[in-house]
């Protein structure tokens, strides 16, 4: 699932060329960003991002989640901007979190409206933000199909019932 994730952040559209999982930008447990991009994003600098996807149903997040939406995302949000506290300074971190049932984090909500914004200025467009967000929905989706999926011993008969999906792709 690690290449999906970021295929919903398409940042070629707009010339913010990118790089995954960049080397060069280790933390101290020696893990990396999802991605970086290549030319400046904002104030002559970079973009670093880092994307999660968290269970709204989780035990953690389940009480607050009930009563304020994006709850987990939010606080996935706070955790990623802790851990990546010592890139402050030269890149612009941006922490990218989803919830399983489909909110995500303030953070994420902004950079995609940018994301959107620079895509339609590109583009001459004025629906890329939609489609961006269609796109998220879409492997939001996935990820957890695949996850239901990948609880089942068997996937026989499987197709029936879920025909959009490629039971026998465990990639999705």
């Amino acid at each position: 699932m690690q290449g999906k994730k970021h295929s919903g952040i398409n940042l070629q559209r707009i010339q913010a060329l990118k790089k995954r999982e960049p080397n060069g930008i280790l933390r101290d447990d020696q893990k990396r960003p999802d991605g970086l991009t290549l030319i400046p994003w904002q104030q002559g600098k970079a973009l670093v991002w880092d994307v999660t996807c968290v269970d709204t149903l989780a035990e953690t997040y389940l009480r607050r989640s009930a009563g304020q939406l994006g709850y987990a995302a939010n606080k996935a949000e706070e955790l990623k901007r802790h851990k990546y506290r010592e890139l402050d300074g030269r890149y612009l971190f941006c922490p990218v979190a989803f919830e399983t049932f489909g909110p995500c984090g303030n953070e994420a909500s902004s950079l995609i409206q940018q994301i959107g914004k620079r895509i339609a200025e590109a583009a001459a467009e004025t629906r890329p933000l939609s489609f961006v967000k269609q796109k998220l929905s879409i492997d939001i989706q996935r990820g957890n199909a695949a996850s239901v999926f990948g609880t089942f011993s068997s996937h026989k008969g499987l197709e029936e019932i879920y025909p959009i999906v490629d039971v026998n792709n465990r990639d999705f």
